[in-house]
């Protein structure tokens, strides 16, 4: 064995030692989350890392009664790794650069009311929406979720991760704008992104103004930013469908994320 992975061997099992994610809790918590069994042993390794760092770093805020255990606070940092795991470079933790936007999670036990009003302008568009939701985040605040929609379940074709979607939004800040276009890998070509999700997107909405079977989640037709987000969900929950359906979207994702789930 090379010096080099001798030394980095030390450094995984002090950073292992150091972890707020103890070994049991790890595997008992990772048992019910079918997404991460699609990583290798040692990429759990790094998930787990990862994942206690998340925890280090981002404080996890019960409110309304919401009970918060310990696999529920080790489920949502791994899903937060698994969304940026394939971003760490050779850096350590690099990877949580891109978290850097939000700083806590808000974890209601059910959809929760959002707290605005309905206001409509003087011609008659909706300007605000009084409604109950399952996730929210904004520029300034964090992230905000309830546990019944984003707590692990089977893999669906239909993806529903809820967490990942206001992760993704938050990406999507990152550089100013939400508009489903998050910073992209210097590799990655700003015309070829753009066409994947235009193209993707207005089929989406000729599904739906047709009264066809919509492809993904008809949420993602309400305009570019949710697109992307509920891409993000498919992604990861149901690769193969979104790869089927939307082909090009599928690479872009797989290029920025910096993974492949896809079989085929």
């Amino acid at each position: 064995m090379s010096l080099f992975k001798t030394i980095q061997r030390v450094v995984v099992r002090q950073r292992l030692r150091q972890s707020k994610i103890p070994l049991r809790l790890w595997h008992r918590t990772i048992a019910n989350m079918p997404m991460v069994q699609r990583y290798t042993a040692q990429e759990r390794l790094q998930l787990r890392l990862l994942a206690g760092e998340v925890l280090r770093l981002k404080q996890i805020v019960p409110v309304q009664g919401m009970v918060l255990t310990d696999e529920i606070r080790v489920t949502l940092a791994t899903q937060a790794a698994m969304v940026v795991f394939g971003l760490e470079s050779v850096n350590q933790f690099s990877a949580l650069d891109w978290l850097r936007n939000w700083n806590h999670i808000i974890v209601y036990p059910t959809p929760f009311r959002n707290g605005r009003e309905n206001l409509l302008s003087p011609n008659g568009l909706v300007m605000s929406q009084s409604a109950f939701q399952s996730g929210e985040t904004s520029h300034q605040g964090g992230i905000i979720i309830d546990w019944q929609d984003d707590a692990p379940h089977p893999l669906r074709a239909h993806a529903n991760q809820v967490f990942m979607h206001e992760m993704a939004h938050k990406l999507d800040m990152l550089d100013g704008n939400t508009n489903g276009h998050p910073p992209l890998h210097a590799t990655m070509k700003e015309s070829d992104w753009f066409s994947a999700f235009e193209v993707a997107f207005e089929t989406l909405q000729l599904q739906i103004n047709y009264g066809q079977s919509p492809a993904i989640n008809p949420y993602a037709a309400t305009n570019a930013a949710e697109f992307f987000a509920v891409s993000t969900e498919y992604f990861f929950e149901s690769p193969e469908h979104l790869k089927r359906v939307f082909p090009d979207v599928y690479r872009q994702l797989c290029l920025f994320y910096k993974q492949d789930f896809a079989k085929n």
